[in-house]
């Protein structure tokens, strides 16, 4: 019985705790969720923008406008690892310095409205970097 109630409990716990973990800490100077804010990258400057407000279930798109036009691609990563849908996506090439990315995110299951997009960067020459933005989803 006793084996039966760890187990019982395992099950319960892990979507709760495979949630609780941001592969960064949080932190308010990357949330963008009243207000667009632009950030300075080792190799560029950006601008993130976001349609408002994200909800869970509903599209909202994020917009990625570079000063310089030397981005090659992006792919974008959101803390959906569960198989719970689509939670990576190539970032769509709107002009030479803007990427755009359309995204559904899901109620979480522990109540956490706290989502992060993870942008995996790639430059014309080669060269790759990593930002994170933060937003509630509510």
């Amino acid at each position: 019985m006793k084996k039966l109630s760890l187990f019982v409990l395992f099950i319960f716990l892990v979507p709760f705790i495979s949630f609780a973990a941001f592969p960064v800490d949080y932190q308010e100077s990357l949330d963008i969720t009243t207000q667009d804010k632009s950030f300075t990258l080792k190799s560029n400057t950006v601008k993130v923008s976001a349609t408002r407000p994200m909800k869970p279930m509903n599209e909202f798109t994020l917009t990625y406008s570079f000063d310089k036009p030397n981005i090659k691609s992006i792919k974008f990563t959101s803390n959906m690892e569960m198989n719970m849908g689509k939670y990576e996506y190539e970032g769509i090439k709107t002009s030479n310095k803007v990427f755009t990315v359309k995204q559904i995110l899901v109620k979480c299951m522990s109540g956490r409205t706290k989502w992060y997009t993870k942008a995996d960067i790639t430059y014309t020459d080669g060269k790759t970097e990593t930002m994170y933005v933060f937003f509630d989803v509510k």
